[in-house]
């Protein structure tokens, strides 16, 4: 079942998208603490928690993007 997801270019194009627009959003300095479930958490949570999200974006687009693009 993994292998289904891995080699399905659908797929890893939405996810590709979806990095993007995270690291478009991190760039942009939109406050990630106005979202309502980041609203619940504390302060030092919440800055882990999408420090750790922006980080999986970027790694996700560096180890995928150029394999997507590139037609392997």
């Amino acid at each position: 079942m993994l292998s289904e997801y891995t080699n399905n270019n659908m797929f890893i194009f939405v996810c590709l998208c979806l990095a993007v627009f995270r690291i478009y959003l991190e760039v942009i300095a939109y406050d990630f603490a106005k979202l309502p479930i980041t609203s619940k958490m504390n302060k030092d949570h919440q800055k882990q928690v999408h420090k750790n999200g922006f980080y999986l974006s970027v790694g996700y687009l560096l180890l995928f993007g150029p394999t997507y693009f590139l037609g392997y």
